[in-house]
């Protein structure tokens, strides 16, 4: 009752604010879904989105931005609790041209999107010098829904995240809580041709039981040795405390091309690699949320190798396109769990996935998408031989009013 109070008084107070100038819409969104969702042959998810939002400027150097999403959803040929969130809502306000300070709920994530990516609360600055982008950040994430969030990190974590929805029960829509400190170094004139972005990052357990803290450092380096082509590494060490000190590992390395002809179209390849748990000392590494690594198959980066390509293209004004190919590898037998995985087997090869998608937006206010793929488990020898291939397909038609 609370959560459906709180959308109809964002409703109220954007009807209220537009009377004094500042702008207000509603995205409206439908995504009909087909596959084998939830492991389950033949599954069928319809769900509606809709997302009001307000902005403004209070006074000088002060300015608002608030949002919120409601979502239904029909799953297994029954209608699930219908889901009130709050979206990007924060304060931002401009002491000086070169600094801000931002409270609320806002984006967060590291340069690499390796660690962490999502709305977080909290506060949040940042200075900009002359060749220097230096910010700041504390964030509490207890107050997240669970599934938006992603924190997945402990037993605990898991046990709340599976949990119904059940709005009188505050772990069945509560994140796991946990404090992040965030500060990000950017230099984007470090020469020419390079950008080199540096994060530090501390998360600590407030659940009180089976406590994980960890720390990260993150460097992200990017190289142009010539203009059509983008090459860029990233890699990080994590420091995990559960019951004994832990390091885990993550590396990336990616290269973006834009051939020089008259499609608007770029070629992208990308391969990650994190550490898996190999001994006392050298752990799994944990990313602070589940970051997905695939579109149909989507484990999180830990204990996990991945090579990625795909090509994207903009057909026309109103047409762009995309499609891609993946290929996925465990590198230990203990942290990614399916229930179809053998466990007689070594084979660190989980298997490959192709996937496409297509964008037209016939006006700026409206956008129709199609997408699908198709992940193989016989590409791999992780999974049972009569292991089913996973597939979806989606449509989406989304409204700006």
């Amino acid at each position: 009752m609370k959560l459906k109070t709180g959308f109809l008084l964002l409703l109220l107070l954007a009807a209220g604010f537009t009377a004094f100038g500042a702008d207000f819409g509603l995205v409206l969104g439908i995504t009909p879904e087909y596959g084998t969702i939830n492991d389950d042959a033949g599954d069928f998810v319809f769900t509606g989105t809709m997302t009001p939002w307000i902005s403004g400027v209070l006074q000088e150097g002060l300015s608002y931005y608030a949002s919120g999403r409601l979502t239904a959803e029909y799953e297994d040929g029954e209608m699930d609790p219908l889901l009130f969130e709050v979206e990007r809502t924060e304060l931002t306000w401009r002491p000086l041209s070169r600094a801000y300070v931002s409270f609320g709920r806002q984006p967060v994530k590291d340069s690499a999107e390796m660690i962490v990516s999502g709305l977080f609360d909290g506060v949040n600055g940042a200075f900009l010098f002359d060749k220097a982008r230096l910010s700041l950040g504390v964030y509490y994430t207890g107050l997240l829904y669970k599934e938006s969030a992603a924190i997945l990190l402990t037993k605990q974590d898991y046990d709340n995240y599976h949990k119904s929805l059940d709005y009188g029960d505050g772990d069945s829509y509560s994140a796991s809580r946990r404090f992040l400190f965030a500060v990000t170094g950017e230099f984007p004139d470090l020469t020419s041709r390079t950008f080199l972005a540096l994060n530090g990052l501390a998360q600590f357990d407030l659940n009180g039981q089976d406590s994980l803290h960890s720390q990260y450092l993150l460097g992200h380096y990017f190289f142009t040795p010539i203009e059509p082509l983008t090459l860029n590494l990233a890699a990080s060490v994590e420091f995990i405390e559960e019951q004994d000190l832990q390091l885990g590992f993550a590396v990336s390395g990616g290269a973006d091309w834009e051939p020089p002809s008259a499609l608007q179209d770029m070629l992208s390849a990308r391969i990650r690699w994190s550490s898996g748990a190999t001994s006392d000392f050298l752990g799994a590494f944990l990313p602070l949320n589940g970051i997905s690594q695939g579109e149909i198959f989507t484990p999180r980066i830990s204990a996990l190798m991945s090579l990625n390509g795909s090509y994207t293209v903009r057909l026309h004004s109103e047409v762009s396109a995309a499609a891609g190919a993946a290929y996925f590898i465990r590198t230990d037998r203990e942290t990614y769990f399916n229930a179809d995985l053998d466990p007689g087997s070594s084979s660190p090869f989980l298997g490959a996935e192709l996937y496409a998608s297509a964008a037209w937006a016939p006006e700026s206010a409206i956008r129709l998408t199609l997408e699908g793929g198709a992940f193989f488990p016989g590409l791999g020898g992780a999974f049972y031989q009569d292991t089913p291939v996973q597939w979806k397909i989606s449509t989406g038609i989304t409204l700006s009013l």
